[in-house]
């Protein structure tokens, strides 16, 4: 199987998406095919054997076009969004250059001016010489959007529009040109509806370009010039392996590992916090952070199609480009709904000509109610809100890859977590030092700590270890001098040896003790022993450090009323000393892999939040998966969401902006459906002439794309 991606053109509503849909997944090849109207993309996943020019003609024979969203395509992509940005304000204001005679004659009528040049403006052959080149080129993509969707047995707005238009033309053409009834001149609605139209397309064109801001300003903010070693390049020429320079003030161009230097970084574009991080040596720095202060060398780990942003971006535009369940609601009752406004239509143009006696009287309303019952609104109500809902998700440090995730967090009742580099840090701390040649009574752990790290055993443990890469040794943070070493040797698996002014000293796990015939106190804490030859010296005693934001998550989901777990494959000791500083309601140890997704996927409506491999299946497992974007590459590819910085808290700023988000597209549907509730009986009972319901009916579709642009204005409170 495989996915791909491909730009839709032609769409104008929500029954455009569904027989592009429609035509897609009936091809046995087709797995799934996701067509969304704002961002005018369909992802399609399929069999191999199933080529991008296959997939090109299945949906031109839907009456579409598509192109394959790629790098190789992208120039094809802006020269087509261009043209149709063009084209629709070429159409626009031709349209209205020659719908405003018209107009100024209709008011003219209603305020009294009988002036000649108003008398002119009235003449039968005038208006259709005005109206033609409105409805027959300005409206031509009305007819053919129309021929296409009755030609796939389906209706859309084109039809509406088609119909409704072509009524109010014709029947002026008949009655008003060819026998003379002045009184039946109703060109101006037909070319005031396909101008409000048009006009309101433009507008949502021009709407759609400011959703998709939170991606555009990812884009822009990465570097244009590489300092490298030998000379400075384009970004597009720098590859994996190549050591940079990065200055101060300057973005960092590439994910890189610090080589040598030191320096603090604002990373707030990643992950919306205002405090820089100082990073040095074997540290990860990032696309699009910037450097404050010092210079630093850095081997680049990402290239340009692999980097922080490149993936940010691929994981927003899938996510914008993913339908919720909410909106298979809108697609089964869009499929529907122009069937029905037809019906109405049809009913409202007999009922009005029997009870009035008139024809034109008849026309009106029916074309009334056409044109106000267009489901543009409707299309856009989910899509658009999704659009801004990742904007601001992805301002508040958050990637998410999958729609449904923010529909699906309402539901969230149980959230498991992953101990190391989730709850912790992933880090260790020294919490006590002992030193076995004699009793001890500690009274406070800290000072005892602080006291016992300025004693010639922790020393001579400090000095052995500094020449380790262990994790723990590096925990140790010895500050003063170190004793000169001897005979330096790595014991593999098990410690180190050497020599200080003669003796010798061991320092490593109880398996290097027991080499030495030396027993070692039970414990199931994380140990470093030093020792001699004859007996045991000392135990360093090491813990998980929390992160910093663990308590107030934690609490702030259980006021919630969130029940939080850990699942963690490491002992119940490591456990319950984490629960002892946490207070989560549960704790589940010494858990392999699979045995963590049996857990989740017993329990319905759960989150997972892990950041390594082994918590991947889990993740996958889980209603709602949440990965840490400081852990492993596939636990991000399984989650439906990526906490950019790996900040705990982030899980509540996720419920927030799920919350907005589900929120503003109930608003949208509601204003949708409420214009056409209040605006189909409206025109049927000629309350609503053909003019106000085409501009009722832009509005409609403008006002659901502004109130999810509001949502990209949200404020984000992210711990109780």
């Amino acid at each position: 199987m495989r996915s791909q991606s491909f730009v839709i053109t032609g769409m104008t509503c929500a029954n455009c998406v569904n027989t592009v849909s429609k035509t897609l997944n009936q091809s046995d090849k087709i797995v799934e095919a996701t067509v969304n109207l704002a961002t005018e993309k369909a992802k399609i996943v399929a069999d191999d054997s199933l080529t991008d020019q296959e997939i090109i003609n299945l949906v031109e024979k839907a009456g579409y076009g598509a192109i394959v969203n790629d790098k190789a395509h992208q120039e094809k992509i802006a020269r087509q969004a261009a043209r149709k940005a063009r084209n629709l304000s070429l159409s626009f204001w031709i349209s209205l250059i020659l719908t405003l005679p018209l107009v100024v004659a209709m008011f003219a009528d209603i305020f009294g001016v009988h002036a000649n040049w108003v008398m002119f403006l009235h003449e039968p052959l005038l208006q259709l010489i005005l109206a033609s080149p409105v409805q027959f080129i300005v409206g031509w993509r009305f007819y053919v959007g129309a021929y296409h969707a009755l030609r796939n047995k389906s209706a859309n707005m084109d039809v509406l529009v088609a119909l409704g238009t072509s009524v109010a033309y014709f029947s002026s053409l008949i009655l008003a040109v060819f026998m003379g009834q002045k009184n039946a001149l109703n060109f101006e609605s037909s070319m005031v509806i396909i101008t409000l139209v048009v006009m309101g397309k433009l507008l949502e064109n021009n709407a759609k370009e400011k959703t998709t801001q939170a991606i555009t300003g990812l884009m822009s903010s990465r570097a244009s010039v590489v300092h490298t070693e030998s000379a400075d390049l384009a970004i597009e020429e720098v590859e994996m392996g190549q050591v940079i320079r990065i200055l101060p003030g300057e973005k960092v161009p590439l994910d890189a590992i610090i080589l040598s230097g030191k320096a603090s970084f604002d990373e707030s574009i990643l992950t919306g916090e205002s405090l820089p991080v100082v990073k040095m040596d074997d540290e990860i720095v990032f696309e699009g952070t910037i450097n404050l202060d010092g210079e630093v060398k850095a081997v680049v780990v990402h290239d340009l199609n692999d980097s922080t942003i490149s993936r940010m971006v691929e994981m927003m535009s899938e996510a914008q480009g993913s339908k919720p369940n909410i909106q298979k609601l809108a697609d089964k009752i869009s499929g529907i709904f122009v069937p029905i406004v037809l019906a109405i239509a049809l009913v409202t143009f007999v009922a009005t000509w029997a009870v009035s006696g008139i024809l034109l009287t008849a026309i009106m309303h029916a074309v009334a109610v056409l044109v106000i019952a267009c489901p543009c609104a409707l299309g856009l109500a989910t899509p658009t809100a999704i659009i801004s809902g990742t904007g601001l998700a992805a301002k508040n440090g958050l990637l998410i890859k999958n729609a449904n995730a923010l529909e699906l967090a309402g539901l969230v009742d149980t959230i498991f977590f992953d101990k190391t580099g989730t709850i912790t840090t992933g880090e260790f701390e020294l919490t006590d030092f002992k030193l076995l040649t004699e009793n001890e009574k500690i009274t406070d752990r800290t000072e005892s700590i602080k006291s016992k790290m300025l004693t010639d055993e922790f020393k001579i443990l400090a000095s052995l270890e500094a020449h380790s890469n262990h994790p723990l040794a590096k925990s140790l943070k010895f500050s003063g001098d170190f004793y000169d070493l001897t005979d330096l040797s790595e014991l593999a698996g098990r410690g180190l040896s050497a020599k200080i002014n003669g003796q010798e000293y061991f320092a490593g796990n109880d398996k290097l003790m027991t080499d030495f015939n030396l027993s070692v106190p039970e414990t199931e804490d994380t140990v470093i022993y030093l020792a001699d030859k004859e007996k045991l010296l000392a135990m360093a005693i090491f813990s998980s450090s929390l992160k910093e934001d663990s308590v107030d998550t934690i609490r702030a989901l259980q006021k919630r009323g969130i029940k939080t777990v850990m699942l963690t494959g490491d002992n119940a000791n490591s456990a319950e000393k984490i629960q002892e500083l946490i207070h989560l309601d549960e704790i589940k140890s010494g858990l392999r892999p699979e045995e963590k997704a049996e857990i989740v996927q017993s329990t319905p409506n759960s989150m997972m939040v892990g950041d390594g491999i082994n918590d991947a299946i889990a993740l996958a497992s889980a209603t709602v998966g949440l990965a840490m974007a400081t852990g492993s590459d596939i636990a991000m590819e399984a989650g439906d969401v990526t906490v950019i910085g790996g900040q705990l808290h982030k899980i509540s700023t996720f419920f927030e902006v799920a919350k907005k988000t589900i929120s503003k597209i109930k608003q949208n549907y509601f204003w949708a459906f409420v214009y056409n509730i209040i605006g189909i009986p409206l025109a049927a009972f000629g309350l609503l002439n053909p003019m106000l319901a085409a501009a009722a009916m832009s509005l409609s579709s403008v006002s659901v794309i502004l109130n999810s642009l509001l949502l990209t204005k949200a404020k984000i409170k992210s711990v109780d």
